[in-house]
Protein backbone atom coordinates (compact mmCIF):
# COMPACT_ATOMS: atom_id res chain seq x y z
CA UNK A 1 0.00 0.00 0.00
CA UNK A 2 2.73 2.37 0.54
CA UNK A 3 4.65 1.48 -2.35
CA UNK A 4 1.43 2.37 -4.55
CA UNK A 5 0.94 5.77 -2.56
CA UNK A 6 4.57 6.71 -2.90
CA UNK A 7 4.34 6.13 -7.22
CA UNK A 8 1.24 8.24 -6.83
CA UNK A 9 2.52 10.76 -5.39
CA UNK A 10 5.86 10.51 -7.91
CA UNK A 11 3.10 10.36 -10.92
CA UNK A 12 1.46 13.47 -9.61
CA UNK A 13 4.67 15.31 -9.23
CA UNK A 14 6.14 14.42 -12.77
CA UNK A 15 2.79 15.82 -13.81
CA UNK A 16 2.90 18.95 -12.38
CA UNK A 17 6.27 19.55 -13.35
CA UNK A 18 5.90 18.60 -17.09
CA UNK A 19 2.66 20.03 -17.90
CA UNK A 20 2.45 23.57 -19.53
CA UNK A 21 0.27 26.28 -17.64
CA UNK A 22 -3.14 26.74 -20.57
CA UNK A 23 -5.09 29.37 -20.25
CA UNK A 24 -7.64 30.54 -21.88
CA UNK A 25 -7.92 33.28 -23.52
CA UNK A 26 -9.83 36.39 -22.06
CA UNK A 27 -12.50 38.80 -23.54
CA UNK A 28 -11.28 42.27 -24.27
CA UNK A 29 -7.83 41.36 -23.63
CA UNK A 30 -4.93 41.11 -26.67
CA UNK A 31 -5.71 38.49 -28.81
CA UNK A 32 -2.21 35.74 -28.93
CA UNK A 33 -0.73 36.48 -32.42
CA UNK A 34 0.72 33.45 -34.08
CA UNK A 35 1.22 32.53 -37.51
CA UNK A 36 0.32 28.95 -39.30
CA UNK A 37 0.89 27.86 -43.00
CA UNK A 38 -1.77 28.09 -45.20
CA UNK A 39 -3.28 25.77 -48.04
CA UNK A 40 -0.60 27.54 -50.89
CA UNK A 41 2.01 26.72 -49.14
CA UNK A 42 2.73 30.62 -47.49
CA UNK A 43 2.25 31.61 -43.91
CA UNK A 44 -0.40 33.85 -42.45
CA UNK A 45 0.51 36.02 -38.96
CA UNK A 46 -2.82 37.47 -36.84
CA UNK A 47 -0.88 40.91 -37.08
CA UNK A 48 -0.71 41.03 -40.60
CA UNK A 49 -4.59 41.44 -40.05
CA UNK A 50 -4.11 44.53 -37.63
CA UNK A 51 -7.01 46.91 -38.96
CA UNK A 52 -9.41 44.28 -39.47
CA UNK A 53 -12.11 42.75 -37.84
CA UNK A 54 -10.63 39.53 -37.44
CA UNK A 55 -13.20 35.96 -37.54
CA UNK A 56 -11.20 32.97 -36.14
CA UNK A 57 -12.97 29.74 -37.08
CA UNK A 58 -10.95 26.70 -35.54
CA UNK A 59 -12.80 23.67 -37.08
CA UNK A 60 -11.64 20.09 -38.34
CA UNK A 61 -13.02 17.95 -41.48
CA UNK A 62 -14.22 15.28 -38.86
CA UNK A 63 -16.80 17.48 -37.05
CA UNK A 64 -19.91 17.97 -38.76
CA UNK A 65 -21.14 21.09 -37.16
CA UNK A 66 -17.95 22.50 -38.47
CA UNK A 67 -18.47 21.36 -41.77
CA UNK A 68 -22.49 22.64 -41.91
CA UNK A 69 -21.37 26.19 -40.60
CA UNK A 70 -18.69 26.30 -43.14
CA UNK A 71 -20.74 27.61 -45.93
CA UNK A 72 -22.91 30.32 -44.08
CA UNK A 73 -19.35 31.46 -42.79
CA UNK A 74 -18.25 32.22 -46.31
CA UNK A 75 -20.93 34.27 -47.77
CA UNK A 76 -20.65 36.27 -44.70
CA UNK A 77 -17.11 37.00 -46.08
CA UNK A 78 -18.35 37.33 -49.50
CA UNK A 79 -20.61 39.83 -48.23
CA UNK A 80 -18.41 41.50 -45.89
CA UNK A 81 -14.84 41.55 -46.43
CA UNK A 82 -14.64 44.75 -48.42
CA UNK A 83 -16.02 46.77 -45.25
CA UNK A 84 -13.14 45.04 -43.23
CA UNK A 85 -14.04 41.23 -42.06
CA UNK A 86 -11.21 38.84 -42.50
CA UNK A 87 -12.05 35.33 -41.77
CA UNK A 88 -9.28 32.77 -41.02
CA UNK A 89 -10.45 29.21 -40.91
CA UNK A 90 -8.06 27.35 -38.66
CA UNK A 91 -8.17 23.56 -39.25
CA UNK A 92 -7.06 21.29 -36.59
CA UNK A 93 -7.03 17.90 -38.82
CA UNK A 94 -3.93 16.43 -38.77
CA UNK A 95 -3.27 15.62 -42.45
CA UNK A 96 -3.73 18.71 -44.81
CA UNK A 97 -5.41 16.21 -47.78
CA UNK A 98 -8.57 16.19 -46.03
CA UNK A 99 -8.63 19.75 -45.29
CA UNK A 100 -7.91 20.91 -48.94
CA UNK A 101 -10.67 18.79 -50.17
CA UNK A 102 -13.19 20.15 -48.13
CA UNK A 103 -11.80 23.80 -48.39
CA UNK A 104 -11.98 23.00 -52.49
CA UNK A 105 -15.28 21.40 -52.74
CA UNK A 106 -17.07 23.85 -50.25
CA UNK A 107 -15.00 26.87 -52.67
CA UNK A 108 -13.83 28.58 -49.50
CA UNK A 109 -13.01 31.96 -50.36
CA UNK A 110 -11.31 32.93 -47.16
CA UNK A 111 -7.55 32.10 -46.22
CA UNK A 112 -7.24 28.02 -44.57
CA UNK A 113 -4.37 27.32 -42.33
CA UNK A 114 -3.47 24.49 -40.56
CA UNK A 115 -3.13 24.32 -36.60
CA UNK A 116 -2.49 20.01 -36.88
CA UNK A 117 -0.52 20.12 -33.67
CA UNK A 118 -3.49 22.67 -31.92
CA UNK A 119 -0.38 24.46 -30.47
CA UNK A 120 -2.74 27.54 -31.43
CA UNK A 121 -5.81 26.30 -30.27
CA UNK A 122 -4.43 24.97 -26.89
CA UNK A 123 -1.87 26.67 -25.57
CA UNK A 124 -2.36 30.10 -27.63
CA UNK A 125 -6.20 30.34 -26.46
CA UNK A 126 -6.62 27.76 -24.86
CA UNK A 127 -9.66 26.55 -26.64
CA UNK A 128 -12.06 23.25 -26.28
CA UNK A 129 -14.82 22.34 -28.31
CA UNK A 130 -15.19 22.44 -32.27
CA UNK A 131 -16.36 24.54 -33.74
CA UNK A 132 -15.16 27.10 -31.73
CA UNK A 133 -15.07 30.82 -33.08
CA UNK A 134 -13.15 34.15 -32.07
CA UNK A 135 -13.68 37.82 -32.80
CA UNK A 136 -10.79 39.90 -32.54
CA UNK A 137 -11.65 43.73 -33.02
CA UNK A 138 -9.87 45.95 -35.46
CA UNK A 139 -7.70 46.92 -32.37
CA UNK A 140 -6.54 43.20 -31.50
CA UNK A 141 -8.81 42.98 -28.78
CA UNK A 142 -10.80 39.41 -28.17
CA UNK A 143 -14.23 40.67 -28.30
CA UNK A 144 -16.20 37.05 -28.55
CA UNK A 145 -15.40 33.60 -28.19
CA UNK A 146 -18.22 31.55 -29.88
CA UNK A 147 -18.91 27.85 -29.05
CA UNK A 148 -20.86 25.46 -31.27
CA UNK A 149 -22.00 25.76 -34.98
CA UNK A 150 -23.17 30.00 -35.47
CA UNK A 151 -25.82 30.27 -38.34
CA UNK A 152 -23.35 33.51 -40.21
CA UNK A 153 -26.82 34.17 -42.04
CA UNK A 154 -28.77 35.15 -39.43
CA UNK A 155 -29.56 38.39 -38.66
CA UNK A 156 -28.70 38.98 -35.45
CA UNK A 157 -25.44 37.62 -36.38
CA UNK A 158 -25.15 39.41 -39.18
CA UNK A 159 -25.64 42.91 -36.78
CA UNK A 160 -23.44 42.00 -34.46
CA UNK A 161 -20.74 41.68 -37.14
CA UNK A 162 -21.78 44.82 -38.75
CA UNK A 163 -21.50 46.66 -35.36
CA UNK A 164 -17.91 45.24 -34.87
CA UNK A 165 -17.23 46.55 -38.31
CA UNK A 166 -18.79 50.16 -37.41
CA UNK A 167 -16.28 49.70 -34.03
CA UNK A 168 -19.09 49.43 -31.73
Amino acid sequence: MRCALVFLLLMLNLLTLSATPCQAVKLNTPAPDFTLKDLQGGRQALSGYRGKLVLLNFWSTTCPPCVQELPSLNDLYKDQRQAGLQVLGIALDPAEKPVRELAGKLRLEFPVVLDSNKDVYFDSYGLFGQPVSVIIDRTGLVREKMLGAVDWSSPQIRAKITSYLKGR
